[in-house]
């Protein structure tokens, strides 16, 4: 059976990693001088203290070449395939230390990394459908070639009210227009809306006053892509919004089939408060 294998920047729920036999590897947040698993070592409400009170963000840092031998060799033992799918490069050298550390395998496994030009829930779906055709017996060659066939099906939007963070994190790439009008968004407490795509560029970028405004703007952008085949929405601080946007979403898809998950560390500390993603697969 295919073994499949992504980072901590996927914001799977771990009750749905252990049922699908994911195996996660965690990238690491620095805060002062102490270095944590993300997911492992550090609970969410400290790291939010410290977002809130500290003027400068976490650091964070990919898994290392080695962290990724050492899942893939104890992965070996038990097969002889493994997919490996991870954040965007345009986020994180997590996929460059994932390739490094194939390269250090030789013949003893086949793997293959993949870029999956996302990030957090984005990057979740990917690898639930890989997960879910590993557990159907699909081989290597099948699940990859499903898993590049969904990238380009996978979309993904958000919205913000902590532009600070976004702006300090410098995990997305972003235009001098957009930098300078989230300034000032970010002192008049508006809400910055996109479409996440091409691992970190934002496009569609929308300032908007009110919560209700921006989730029927989320839907509304959701719907254009409609019927879509899996949806997952991941939240930072605030599930009551998560539950409002998937209740929004119920004529478009079914509520009992929604993912609702909790953003993770490493994606919490470039995002903020206040933060929430859709991603999902469409038709087409």
């Amino acid at each position: 059976m295919v073994k499949v294998v992504t980072d901590s920047a996927c914001d799977i729920p771990f009750e749905l990693v252990q049922k699908l036999d994911i195996t996660v590897v965690p990238l690491y947040i620095q805060l002062g001088d102490k270095t944590y698993r993300d997911g492992i070592d550090i609970a969410d409400n400290r790291l939010y203290y410290e977002l809130a009170r500290s003027k400068e963000i976490p650091k964070t840092s990919a898994p290392s070449p080695g962290d990724f031998v050492k899942v893939y060799n104890n992965l070996a033992m038990e097969t002889s395939q493994i997919i490996s799918i991870h954040l965007s490069q345009g986020y994180s050298g997590t996929f460059n230390a994932a390739m490094l550390a194939k390269s250090y395998l030789g013949n003893k496994c086949r793997v293959e990394v993949i870029d999956s030009k996302s990030v957090s829930v984005g990057l979740g779906l990917l690898v639930i459908a890989a997960a879910k055709a590993a557990a159907e017996g699909k081989n290597l060659d099948q699940i990859v070639e499903i898993v590049e066939q969904t990238i380009a099906l996978i979309h993904m939007f958000g919205k913000t009210s902590s532009l600070a963070h976004v702006l300090k994190g410098k995990r997305f790439r972003l235009t001098r227009w957009l930098i300078f009008s989230g300034k000032i968004a970010t002192a008049l407490g508006v809400k910055l809306l996109g479409e996440i795509y091409d691992g970190g560029k934002i496009r569609s970028p929308t300032f908007l006053f009110g919560r209700a405004r921006a989730l029927d703007r989320l839907k509304r952008w959701t719907e254009s892509f409609a019927p879509v085949k899996e949806l997952a929405i991941a939240y930072s601080t605030k599930l009551e919004e998560a539950e409002m946007l998937a209740q929004r979403l119920e004529l478009l898809f079914p509520r009992e089939h929604i993912l609702i998950t909790k953003l993770g560390g490493v994606t919490s500390t470039y995002v903020g408060h206040g933060t929430l993603a859709i991603a999902f697969i469409s038709s087409k």
